[in-house]
C-alpha cells in the first residue's frame, strides 16, 4: 500500500505525468512543482517547496502488462 501523499497522488492521477514523459519531476501535496532532464536540478527546485520532495522519473513509454 501507498503511504505518502504525494506517491498516492500520482497512483490516481497518471494523466498528470503524461505531459512529462522522459523526465524527471518532484511532487508536493497533489501538485508538480518541478520538472526537467536534469536530476540535481529538479531536487533542488523541489527542495525549495519542502524539505522532502517525492523525485521521480516518468518513462518515455507507457508499459502494460499482457
Amino acid at each position: 500500500m501507498i503511504e505518502d501523499k504525494e506517491s498516492n497522488w500520482l497512483a490516481l492521477h497518471p494523466e498528470e505525468e503524461a505531459n512529462y514523459k522522459g523526465e524527471y519531476i518532484a511532487v508536493v501535496g497533489e501538485k508538480i512543482i518541478a520538472h526537467g532532464d536534469d536530476f540535481i536540478e529538479v531536487i533542488e527546485k523541489g527542495k525549495r517547496w519542502s524539505d522532502d520532495p517525492l523525485v521521480v522519473k516518468v518513462p518515455k513509454w507507457e508499459v502494460m502488462a499482457v
